[in-house]
């Protein structure tokens, strides 16, 4: 049971008594939000706990729980440019969550132990790839990665695209419940990694899985906390759904005329296992925007080279020409093509990708 907000300056003093004061300065958001002293730095009483400068001031002030009458947006958040608009996002957000942020949650005292940690960075997904797409299809209004996990992917995109300019949404479709490795090992590696019993009054969940103590997974709780630390919050949006219903939601949101677009880029590292990868990688396909591109790691994952080769097969597309497929070269690996159209990185895990239109 999650005991209920309280009104905002009792709020504030129970924080301050719980957490101790510190001063949380969002560097991930440097060069885009002004100076320091722009940032609200010379208002520290302002930031206590879980009340921090990315929570309160970041994507925007407005709406959210942190003020009162002596602790404003004006005095702790200074003065702040116009934030820079992610339309493609903001207009999902509002088909979708209305007057809901998902990100809020980490204020909210069922939220408040779920702080950013990355003990389990598993993201293939470097700057360089997400260049290479841009440089494919342009500046795409929205960018879809299906499989998210703690938001590692999610973080180095966005990161990306902000230094590119962009104003590129992510969304990101993820139930959020883990892999089936994660459930079948998760009694082997507590054994190995000492977690047998859980400390009195622990918060955050332990394991891979991130399961608490009533047998929940809390990746998402996870997510929400990495991403707003990395001050991405005003460009990541998640859905909480399946891969299949989620990409099918899009294009039925498309098709209403309540989404603008579909993405022109899809980034798949969902499912892993063999058959369920194909049923992914063809409804991707659908939802994909010409001219665009669909691509994921894990090339060496059984699972997932036997259904893209099965994709590619089935799609056969033209031959890339060494041209095109030499822009997909990595620094230590050339990009190879075992088959017509379907770019290859064989190196570690492996990446793979497909264009469409281009």
């Amino acid at each position: 049971h999650c005991p209920p907000a309280r009104r905002r300056r009792s709020r504030r003093r129970e924080v301050a008594m719980g957490w101790g004061r510190r001063l949380v300065v969002a560097a991930a958001a440097a060069g885009r939000w002004g100076s320091p002293g722009a940032r609200g730095a010379e208002e520290p009483s302002c930031w206590v706990g879980a009340l921090t400068y990315e929570a309160c001031c970041l994507p925007h002030p407005e709406g959210n729980l942190c003020w009162d009458e002596h602790f404003t947006p004006e005095r702790c958040c200074g003065h702040m440019p116009v934030a820079v608009r992610y339309p493609a996002v903001e207009r999902l957000r509002e088909e979708l969550f209305t007057d809901v942020d998902p990100y809020r949650l980490l204020s909210h005292p069922c939220g408040r132990g779920y702080t950013a940690q990355s003990r389990y960075p598993d993201s293939h997904l470097t700057a360089s790839m997400v260049r290479t797409i841009m440089a494919l299809v342009g500046e795409p209004e929205l960018w879809l990665e299906v499989g998210s996990f703690m938001g590692d992917s999610a973080i180095t995109t966005a990161r990306t695209l902000k230094e590119l300019g962009a104003t590129t949404g992510i969304v990101c479709i993820d139930p959020f419940t883990g892999m089936v490795d994660m459930w079948a090992t998760r009694k082997g590696l507590r054994e190995v990694l000492g977690l047998r019993s859980r400390s009195p009054g622990e918060t955050v969940p332990d394991g891979l899985l991130l399961m608490d103590e009533f047998g929940h997974s809390r990746i998402y709780e996870m997510f929400l906390a990495n991403i707003r630390a990395a001050g991405h919050q005003d460009m990541v949006m998640p859905i909480r759904i399946s891969s299949i219903s989620g990409m099918r939601l899009l294009r039925d949101l498309h098709k209403d005329g309540r989404l603008a677009v579909l993405p022109q880029v899809i980034y798949l590292d969902s499912a892993h296992e063999p058959n369920e990868t194909l049923l992914e990688i063809r409804e991707a396909w659908r939802t994909l925007r010409a001219p665009g591109v669909l691509f994921g790691d894990d090339w060496s994952w059984p699972g997932v080279r036997q259904d893209v080769s099965i994709f590619a097969e089935e799609l056969a597309p033209r031959s890339l020409s060494p041209q095109q497929l030499a822009r997909f070269d990595w620094p230590s690996a050339r990009a190879k093509q075992p088959l017509p159209g379907l770019a290859v990185v064989d190196e570690g895990d492996g990446a793979w990708f497909l264009l469409k239109g281009i």
